[in-house]
């Protein structure tokens, strides 16, 4: 029995995402011949080709003559037919370029002359956006993909939208330029990753058609995404029909062999860990949970992913040394949950043994880790190996502002090729950082983004703006932060705080002053609320405070108006190419 793993659209196109890879490789561990396709980034490369933008024009221009044949338009209307017609204006250009602007993003001498490379990127942005107009009110770009509806949250609009040729670009797609790829007849088991909310309508509309074309096939799902909604999938009996056989919840390497050995053996899917399925009518979920531990599964494989075809000029692997996270108590926070509540981790040798056999096997030296949070033990560690194997390296890590980092941890961190780190400051108010259980402080945050910029490192921040009760005076004690700081901040991207199901505030509102949560009907199946609060900013005033630190941002930080709005793994490219100096001062960059 031949098991096909797929992971869809949308994700960055300029890397491998680590789900597929990671199970890929415990289940050929395990003797099952199961195979890996990336059609997110076949997905790119087709979406980005004259075949499939020729029929984009030809569908815009026949809404063109709808709209313009209509004896009165909407406002809404006017503008869309104000944009297919700009579209229509310059599509030629477009599609006669695409195809050069992806071969600047994978040429290792074009992909550095940065006013070539913003010129490709403009035309892969403006091919994505003659797609999204087609397709209205879908919206794709370089880094993100949404319905335009709500689709993504509402069980009601999903169900519609996966069928709905006028809105959804992905039908077009399979049916006429992917699906035809595999040999759909050659597999007993499809399983399709889903990890993030712009993967939703994508990959349900895969898991519709296949079900529907080869009802041969047991179709599994997994990802967060489920983990999160799984109390509304057992009222959702219909989701099993339109979409897939069963669910795989949390972490899906033990529970995927368990049900490949239970569909071989034909014995009862309740056997099987972490699954819901339905029998008889009825949205049942099994009451085994996994058992298995991070650091018993063997290394991820890239083995059948098309590593050439990513949008960068070198492979740009991303790792993992620990699943979920060593502090995991941001109240904020659903990673812990999300991975049970429990934390493993790898050790540093055979990390950097990963590290080692990567670079040789796909002759890349750049990385990224995907760990939620690396500790500063680990990464003195892994700083030490790789200094020691002599291992040419480039990454970037995720990281908390800890008292253990010190100017000594910091230089070794770069010597070993630690270039590009990346903060979650998400405060600068120590009032509202201890409601988030962070751990640290402003002054904590200030004196480590110093010492950081001193051993020659790029320091990114992440922070937000809303957490419930949080004033606008605190808030703009965040932003005098990034002013009094700025030569220790080289990058950031600020936003507005979100609300997740299953979060600590979530479970305990009271403690954060919030008196209601908004959750309407139709958004069945969305990971986070809107919420009212007793005291504290308002959403607006959140949105307000955001905006404002943006053209704080804009002003004061000019290298983050050039670099803001680069994928990080382009980043990494271009800090290992030019050096934090050049690349901060917008020097010799041509």
């Amino acid at each position: 029995m031949k098991s096909l793993l797929v992971f869809p659209f949308q994700w960055y196109p300029t890397q491998p995402y680590l789900s597929t890879p990671y199970l890929t490789s415990y289940l050929q561990s395990k003797g099952w011949d199961v195979v890996q396709r990336d059609f997110n980034i076949l997905s790119y490369d087709i979406f980005l080709s004259r075949p499939f933008l020729e029929k984009v024009v030809s569908k815009g221009r026949r809404k063109i003559d709808f709209l313009r044949d209509k004896s009165s338009l909407t406002e809404v209307e006017k503008a869309l037919l104000q944009v297919l017609s700009v579209g229509n204006q310059y599509s030629g250009t477009i599609i006669s370029r695409v195809d050069e602007a992806k071969k600047v993003m994978r040429d290792p001498e074009l992909f550095f002359k940065f006013n070539i490379y913003q010129e490709a990127h403009t035309i892969i942005q403006s091919a994505l956006k003659l797609i999204s107009d087609a397709y209205f009110p879908s919206m794709l770009s370089f880094l993100t993909y949404r319905s335009g509806s709500g689709a993504e949250e509402s069980s009601r609009k999903a169900q519609a939208v996966v069928s709905d040729e006028e809105a959804n670009p992905f039908i077009e797609l399979y049916e006429n330029f992917l699906l035809g790829s595999e040999r759909w007849e050659d597999y007993g088991i499809v399983g399709i990753s889903i990890i993030g909310t712009s993967q939703i309508i994508p990959g349900l509309t895969l898991a519709r058609i296949l079900k529907k074309r080869y009802p041969h096939l047991f179709i599994v799902l997994g990802g967060p995404i489920f983990s999160v909604i799984a109390e509304k999938l057992k009222k959702w009996p219909e989701f099993f029909e339109l979409f897939c056989n069963a669910i795989i919840t949390f972490e899906g390497e033990e529970p995927l062999d368990q049900l490949l050995t239970t569909i071989k053996s034909g014995s009862s899917l309740e056997e099987v860990p972490n699954l819901i399925y339905k029998i008889n009518g009825q949205v049942q979920v099994s009451e085994r949970k996994a058992t298995i531990r991070f650091n018993e599964i063997p290394p991820p494989t890239f083995d059948g992913l098309p590593v050439d075809l990513y949008l960068s000029p070198y492979p740009v692997l991303p790792v993992l040394q620990s699943r979920g996270c060593y502090w995991g108590k941001c109240t904020f926070c659903t990673h812990s949950y999300i991975y049970g509540q429990r934390y493993s981790l790898h050790k540093s040798s055979p990390m950097v043994d990963q590290l080692e056999s990567f670079s040789k096997k796909y002759k890349t030296k750049y990385f990224t880790f995907s760990d939620e949070a690396v500790s500063p033990h680990a990464l003195n560690d892994l700083s030490d190996q790789i200094i020691k194997r002599d291992l040419d390296f480039s990454g970037l890590v995720m990281l908390r502002f800890e008292k253990k980092m010190d100017a000594e941890l910091f230089r070794k961190m770069k010597k070993a090729g630690f270039d590009f780190l990346l903060y979650g400051l998400e405060s600068a108010n120590n009032r509202i950082l201890s409601l988030m259980e962070k751990g640290n402080s402003g002054e904590l945050a200030r004196d480590v983004l110093r010492i950081s910029r001193e051993a020659g490192i790029w320091n990114h921040l992440f922070l937000f703006f809303g957490f419930p009760t949080e004033t606008w005076e605190e808030a703009m004690e965040t932003v005098e932060f990034l002013k009094e700081n700025r030569e220790n901040i080289h990058s950031l991207a600020p936003g507005v705080f979100t609300l997740n199901k299953d979060s600590v505030i979530y479970n305990h509102p009271e403690k954060f002053s919030i008196t209601r949560f908004i959750d309407p009907p139709d958004m069945d199946i969305s990971t986070h609320l809107s919420f009212e609060i007793s005291k504290g900013m308002s959403v607006k005033s959140a949105e307000e405070a955001s905006n404002l630190c943006v053209e704080q941002i804009s002003r004061l930080f000019s290298s983050n108006n050039i670099w803001g709005g680069m994928p990080r793994e382009h980043f990494l490219l271009y800090l290992d190419h030019y050096g934090m100096e050049a690349l901060n001062k917008n020097d010799s960059i041509q």
